[in-house]
């Protein structure tokens, strides 16, 4: 695959997949990735394996190597390192803002910690959110919700039945 190939996947990797290479670019082995990250070696290996199959399957020190190029060109326009990269500072002076707290820039952005669906959502449970679900346990959620509404559906339709049959 050429360099544009690359890039393009690269710039379509998901934020964990970024985030299993940068590790690997940096030297760590699966198991250290994986401890760093508070998942199994297993879950580390296949973040890499789906980013090298969709490179045609190149071995990984290569695609390491390509990913610390790609980084680096991807890094800054001026050649200069990214401000936001920067390592940073823990000053005790200024005050930690409360978790759940919307986070206000000069700018007159407005980022939120959740995402927008899971904000004024009454029905969560505290402390568990459904983006920190698997996918195995969303999927499961959402079998269950398709089985509750068909259930709902005939019983409806049960009730219109009868509702008929007695009008007759």
């Amino acid at each position: 695959m050429g360099q544009k190939a690359n890039s393009a996947v690269f710039d379509m990797l998901t934020e964990k997949q970024r985030e299993a290479l940068f590790l690997a670019a940096s030297g760590l082995t699966s198991k250290e990735i994986a401890r760093d990250l508070g998942i199994s070696p297993h879950s580390v290996d296949k973040r890499i394996d789906m980013v090298r199959a969709q490179l045609g399957s190149i071995p990984r020190h290569q695609l390491v190597r390509e990913f610390r190029h790609w980084h680096a060109r991807c890094e800054s326009t001026t050649g200069e390192p990214s401000p936001l990269d920067a390592e940073i500072v823990f000053d005790p002076k200024m005050a930690s803002q409360p978790a759940g707290d919307m986070l206000l820039f000069e700018d007159a952005l407005t980022f939120g910690e959740q995402k927008g669906w899971e904000r004024h959502a009454s029905w969560l449970h505290p402390g568990i959110r459904p983006s920190d679900l698997s996918v195995g346990w969303r999927l499961m959620l959402v079998l269950a919700a398709s089985f509750l509404a068909a259930a709902a559906f005939v019983l409806v339709a049960a009730a219109g039945n009868v509702l008929v049959d007695l009008l007759r």
